[in-house]
């Protein structure tokens, strides 16, 4: 394999790892919000500002939880 052939290779497997990362962190986040809106009684509103979730973020959350 050439040397470009090689750093392409290392790109695409750094940035599926970045991808899978990214994905964990956010079926985690998702999983404490559940947690918390079962556990706690709360709504996904009060879940979210207990986890400090940015306001930025909230409407991915919700939308996912739907």
């Amino acid at each position: 394999m050439c040397n470009l052939s090689k750093g392409v290779e290392e790109k695409g497997i750094q940035k599926g790892i970045e991808k899978g990362i990214e994905q964990g962190i956010e079926k985690g986040i998702l999983l404490s919000i559940r947690n918390l809106m079962e556990t706690m009684g709360w709504s996904v509103e009060q879940a979210m500002e207990s986890l400090k979730i940015p306001e930025e973020e909230k409407t991915k959350y919700s939308d996912e939880l739907i």
